[in-house]
Order: structure tokens, then sequence, then C-alpha cells
């Protein structure tokens, strides 16, 4: 079996869509139809129910999925052993600076360096919006992003909940003015924190604007404003704010890897997959 059918099938089951697939695959939207109609012929089994907006898997392509996927991420491993002038050069990969990610997927880089001694591996932090622009730019070869609210679809690797924190010891303002900590720029807990208090009509000042995390986690800590951030950056000194006090519900973030090639590099996919077990790891691990 040509195996380019199955990547085929596998990308317009992830995005439910021959034009997008299309898109992804830097093909035309007819090969991808003549690809999917090949690998219907060849099993005997219709994969898609296909409307005139989008797409969805029929029983058998949902059991297919399970099974391209393997085969697939098999034949990648196969040439990675077989193939190893693949694995070369140097990957440039973005990762949103929480703390609480940076720790394992810089250790998971560091492992698969040390297993890929003919990757380079260059890491860079920063915020999901400039490494979103830096994809876009080709300064980097893959991220890892944080969508917020998060995103409903397949490329999704977990969900995560955003909270208020706030000082063990402190007390919404006589005047209901929300005390704010904020990092300074296009930054998503940002955003969700403005969002959420202009939609429930909350007045709100800025107390300070940090260029990362940790100026905001003082701040907080002080007791002198609130912040919003992932529930797995909670630490030491800050508690989240109980749900249906004071301030208002937030939405939920997501997490997912993307590319700056519609078509990456064996070593960037290789790359990818490492960072993506680390968390989907950490969302098995995390309390229900």
């Amino acid at each position: 079996m040509d195996t380019s059918l199955l990547k085929c099938f596998l990308t317009v089951a992830e995005k439910q869509s021959f034009s997008e697939a299309a898109e992804r695959l830097n093909i035309t939207q007819s090969t991808v139809s003549h690809k999917i109609a090949r690998l219907e012929t060849h099993l005997g089994k219709q994969l898609f129910e296909r409307t005139t907006r989008t797409c969805m898997l029929t029983s058998d392509g949902r059991e297919l999925v399970e099974h391209a996927t393997r085969v697939i991420r098999s034949i990648e491993e196969m040439e990675q052993s077989f193939k190893p002038d693949l694995l070369t050069g140097t990957l440039v990969v973005g990762v949103p600076d929480d703390h609480y990610l940076f720790v394992p997927l810089t250790e998971a880089l560091k492992n698969f360096m040390l297993e890929k001694p003919r990757v380079g591996v260059e890491i860079r932090g920063g915020l999901s919006s400039d490494l979103m622009r830096d994809l876009r730019q080709r300064n980097i070869d893959l991220a890892v992003i944080r969508d917020v609210p998060a995103m409903q679809d397949s490329d999704v690797l977990c969900i995560e909940e955003l909270v208020w924190i706030t000082a063990p010891n402190w007390v919404p303002p006589n005047d209901g003015v929300v005390p704010l900590a904020l990092v300074r720029g296009p930054c998503a807990y940002r955003g969700a924190a403005l969002a959420a208090l202009e939609q429930n009509g909350m007045p709100w000042k800025c107390i300070v604007t940090c260029t990362s995390l940790q100026g905001v986690f003082a701040v907080v800590r002080a007791g002198l404003a609130v912040a919003v951030v992932t529930e797995g950056d909670i630490g030491s000194g800050v508690q989240s704010a109980p749900a249906g006090g004071f301030l208002p519900p937030l939405p939920g973030s997501s997490l997912t890897i993307r590319y700056a090639d519609k078509q990456p590099t064996l070593a960037a996919r290789a790359l990818a997959r490492t960072m993506a077990d680390v968390l989907t790891e950490m969302t098995r691990e995390s309390p229900a």
C-alpha cells in the first residue's frame, strides 16, 4: 500500500476538511479526493461521510485512524533507525515559558539530543503570540502553542483550566476595582483576565506590568494584585481563587504543536512526538 494514502487520510481526519488537508499537505484538493478514493477502493470501505462544508469519519474510518497512526509511526521509527542521515541539522523549537511546562519539556529535549546526537536543538521560550509570529516568519521550525479559549479539534494535546491566583490573605477591595498584575504584550493570560472582567462589567486597574510570570507571581504573593495563570503554574505563596466567588469565571486553554512548514522534516516530526509524549503524560498524571 502507498503510505501517502494513509498520511492523506489522517490529515483529512484531523482537519475534517478536504480543502484544509490539501493546504496542510501542499497538494490540490482534487489530489486529496483522489487519494481518499483510492484508499476507500483498496479497503472496500467508506471512510468519510461528506457534506458540502465538512466531512466526518464513518465507523470504519474511526477504526482505521488507530491502525494508520500506528503504521505511519512505525515507518518513521524505521527510517530513523535505518536512515539516520535524515535526522541531521538544527531545529529551533519554541516553548511557552510557563515554569511547569518549561522544566519537563526542556528535560525531554535534552534526552532527544542525547539519543539523536546529529540533530542540534535550539530552544526559545516566549509568549505563544510571539512563537506564532516566529513560525509564520520561519524563524523557528516548530513550537508548543497555547490557545485561549481552548481549541476543540484533534490537534489538541491537552486542555488546562485557567485560574485566578491571589495571596492567601487577599480580600476583595471595598471599591470593587480588581487590581491586576499582567504580563506585558499580547499574553493569553492577560487577554483572558481582561475579557472576563469586561464581560462581567467589573472595573479593574493594572498595578504592575511585567515581562515574565516571575514578576507577576512576586506581586501577587505580596497581596498587591491578582493574576491569571494555568492550574499547573500555581506555586508556593499563592492560591487559586474559589470558583463562584468575587472573581469571574475563566475559559480553558489548550496546547498544540505547530510547524513552520506544511511538510516538516523527519527530525521535526520526531522532536514533536517527543514533546507530545511529555504533554500527554502530564495530562494523565494530573489529578482529575
